[in-house]
């Protein structure tokens, strides 16, 4: 790989990735409808949906050979970076931008999924601004950057696409005679959870690692930047994985209960969910105790920097002089009450 590229680099990749995403997201539409007979049964946005997660699936695969060797040296000393490591990673986020300015273009009723679609563009973005010199200070925020990179746009994402596929055509393969699509929702459960938890701690724990150094560069408090990037996306990841979760446990439920749904396909379901020993009862318990457990990751974080003895000593400063406020508008004479409130 070349080691130094441009902005013209990155817009040429962002405009052939966006025109080929663009290319099999209408011949996956156009195949569905030929193929599927529920295709139809799906609103537009749904289908628009669907056929733009098949559209970025080559995206996805290209992403995941280029960004495991990154995400394998993360520990690694910051003198082993190299230039080709940085273009590794604008091309990274050129792929990833190409693909997702057509993900955009879909509606979506989550708007924190939006959210993180936008992340692309802006990885794209702030890596080429700022961490573009292609020498080995580029490392320290590269790594973290691509961290989204890897795990929410390839492993992760592709599970998530996955589940949900399988959740839109839920009304008619979940119930099929033939057909496995309940098994291999619940199965892909644990396969999300583990993405999940690997994702996210990954992200604190290096974090963690070279705080100091993530500190010094940002200055204080903004070197709390990244921890917030940190908390905002690994939190979106433990939401739809609860999601997920939920839906299951609800779908299993409702549809033992629903008389339009035939009594072998209920039997179906539930031989599945009886034989799943992966989804044992206290799975929603042990999940949010990972999330606990992830949380007090994330404090250590700020506690290693000191800052909550910090907050601490604010927050107490704020208490006594909202306090000292109250006990003055209390004693103090009519003129300084109307003074107050002409403020």
């Amino acid at each position: 790989m070349e080691g130094v590229t441009t902005w013209k680099t990155d817009l040429a990749v962002v405009g052939v990735v966006a025109a080929i995403t663009t290319t099999i997201r209408q011949n996956a539409h156009k195949y569905f409808e030929r193929t599927m007979p529920e295709w139809l049964k799906l609103k537009e946005d749904i289908r628009s949906r669907l056929a733009v997660e098949v559209a970025v699936i080559p995206s996805r695969i290209v992403l995941f050979y280029l960004t495991l060797p990154l995400m394998l040296g993360g520990f690694s000393p910051m003198d082993s970076w190299t230039a080709d490591d940085t273009a590794r990673s604008l091309l990274s986020c050129a792929i990833l931008t190409g693909a997702y300015i057509v993900d955009l273009t879909v509606t979506r009723t989550d708007k924190f999924a939006t959210l993180h679609h936008v992340m692309g563009p802006a990885l794209l973005l702030w890596i080429r601004t700022c961490f573009s010199s292609f020498t080995s200070s580029d490392a320290l925020l590269c790594r973290l950057l691509i961290q989204f990179v890897f795990f929410g746009a390839t492993i992760s994402g592709a599970t998530t696409t996955t589940l949900v596929f399988l959740y839109q055509f839920r009304k008619t393969w979940f119930q099929s005679a033939e057909g496995n699509a309940y098994l291999y929702f619940t199965t892909l459960l644990p396969v999300l959870t583990l993405t999940t938890m690997i994702s996210t701690f990954y992200c604190t724990i290096y974090i963690h690692a070279w705080f100091d150094e993530l500190l010094n560069y940002f200055g204080h408090p903004w070197g709390y930047a990244p921890l917030a990037w940190v908390m905002l996306e690994c939190g979106m990841q433990w939401k739809w994985l609860l999601w997920f979760y939920g839906f299951e446990e609800w779908y299993r439920a409702t549809t033992a209960e629903d008389p339009t749904v035939p009594e072998d396909a209920k039997k179906r379901i539930t031989d599945v969910a009886a034989g799943a020993w992966w989804l044992p009862r206290w799975r929603f318990a042990a999940i949010k105790a990972l999330v606990v457990v992830w949380l007090g990751t994330w404090v250590g974080i700020v506690h290693k920097a000191g800052d909550i003895q910090w907050v601490v000593n604010k927050a107490g400063e704020l208490v006594m002089a909202a306090w000292g406020e109250g006990v003055n508008l209390r004693v103090g004479n009519q003129s300084g009450v109307e003074a107050h409130v002409e403020l």
